[in-house]
């Protein structure tokens, strides 16, 4: 029974920490408007940079973009049932977990020649904060994750003639993450009593397998960090009134540091907090994640009339993460994790229409699969499914030099389950009990960006 507390906190989270269902896409309200359809190719603002680096060719003096999203998501919970891990039923109801956010984003281009333009973009392409009331009935799977990244992304693009580009940048990556849950005293107290721990008879709910109550919970915590290179690249191409563009964003490979912190109640004993086939101490961890890389291929085509079309596919590559590999400091063997993530791709479409001199009208939908096959993949700090999306936005002219972009898009999410099994001794899910639970999921994005040309 070496599966320690430190791996269960890890696994509950691996996808969370890892996986295209929590990349966040809304990183220009320009491109918002659309579902992000045409994005490798739209080229309409300095927001190139991050979608595809050779759009840069097109832009006709220096801009900065100022902007940001705020997210409001739902992810509720209907618990169907739930139990402890020698299979006693318990209550708790289920709850919420969506919790508001607002993610900011910059970015600033320069034309060095009419051939070669340069960039720079700060955002964050990765992030996640869920959280659950203490006392419900998966709170030994999962509590509060918060997952924040800061990308840098510098670039440069060159124009080969009038109809072809290219360009490239580099990313530096970091990623800053704490995870919660609660811990089931009681079950592990009743489970060292009969294995003879000293003082474990005494503990937790008075040394049976008795139905838990939060008093008779502890908690354990993950904080993580760490930093990564990668790298993007993108071709352009301008074919009559149509353009195409090519994007490619590198997988970025952390290694990160991290910490395992538990606090257990007090009548607890010190024999079972340390006893190695429990390990239920403060230690500290190490553990390698690959976020993806993605490809995207987009499409624009401008009417001679006031329309604009465009289209998008993009896959995201998650099999470079068969699984979570965890190192403790402690010296006790590797820990395993399994996450059967799949690749996925996600395919948008919209329209602009150009009511006036300074008004755009946009339009977009989009359907986003997700990268978790089944239920008993899915994980509570995250219980993502297929997402479809509609948005809407407008982009007003202010002046020659400044441009307004709003947007406003609702995501709805599959129906979805969880199903997590307690397998006893050496499982994957020791200790956490058997939970079955569905859910209904939708995702609410205004976002707002300023543009200076200069």
């Amino acid at each position: 029974m070496r599966k320690s507390v430190l791996a269960i906190v890890l696994a509950a989270a691996s996808a969370p920490a890892s996986a295209a269902f929590f990349q966040i896409a809304e990183q220009s309200a320009s491109g918002l408007g659309n579902a992000f359809a045409g994005g490798a190719a739209i080229a309409e603002d300095a927001s190139t940079l991050w979608y595809n680096p050779a759009g840069m060719t097109r832009l006709a003096g220096p801009q900065l973009i100022v902007g940001g999203s705020y997210i409001r998501p739902s992810f509720a919970a209907n618990v169907l049932s739930a139990s402890t891990a020698a299979g006693a039923p318990f209550s708790g109801g289920g709850g919420d977990a969506g919790v508001n956010a607002f993610v900011p984003n910059l970015y600033a281009t320069y034309p060095i020649s009419g051939r070669v333009s340069v960039g720079a973009a700060v955002n964050a392409p990765f992030g996640l904060v869920t959280s659950y009331p203490d006392t419900w009935a998966g709170r030994y799977y999962a509590l509060r994750s918060d997952i924040k990244t800061v990308n840098i992304n510098l670039a440069a693009a060159f124009k080969l003639d009038h109809t072809l580009s290219i360009g490239l940048g580099a990313n530096h990556q970091n990623i800053d993450a704490e995870l919660t849950q609660a811990v089931d005293f009681a079950t592990l107290c009743s489970l060292g009593a009969f294995l003879g721990i000293p003082g474990a008879a005494a503990c937790g709910a008075g040394g049976g397998f008795t139905h838990p109550s939060t008093p008779n919970d502890g908690s354990a915590k993950v904080t993580a960090k760490g930093d990564a290179w990668g790298y993007n690249a993108g071709v352009l191409a301008q074919l009559g009134a149509a353009r195409v563009g090519i994007a490619y964003r590198s997988a970025v490979k952390y290694k990160l540091d991290g910490s395992f912190d538990v606090t257990a109640p007090p009548n607890v004993p010190n024999a079972l907090l340390t006893d190695p086939r429990f390990l239920l101490v403060d230690s500290t961890a190490h553990t390698d994640v690959t976020l993806p890389s993605t490809l995207s291929l987009s499409a624009v085509f401008e009417t001679q009339g006031p329309w604009t079309l465009m289209a998008d596919v993009t896959r995201t590559n998650w099999h470079v993460l068969p699984e979570l590999r965890i190192k403790l400091d402690s010296g006790a063997s590797d820990q395993v994790v399994t996450l059967n993530l799949k690749d996925v791709y996600r395919y948008s479409a919209g329209v602009n229409y150009r009511a006036s001199d300074k008004w755009v009208l946009r339009a977009g939908v989009a359907l986003d699969r997700s990268p978790v096959p089944s239920p008993m993949d899915r994980t509570p700090r995250l219980p993502d499914s297929d997402r479809r999306w509609l948005s809407v936005g407008a982009g007003l002219r202010a002046s020659q030099s400044v441009y307004f972009d709003v947007a406003y898009t609702y995501v709805k999410l599959a129906d979805s389950s969880v199903q997590k099994t307690d397998g006893g001794v050496g499982s994957e899910n020791a200790f956490r009990g058997n939970l079955s639970a569905n859910y209904q999921g939708s995702v609410q994005i205004f976002s707002a960006q300023i543009r200076w040309s200069f």
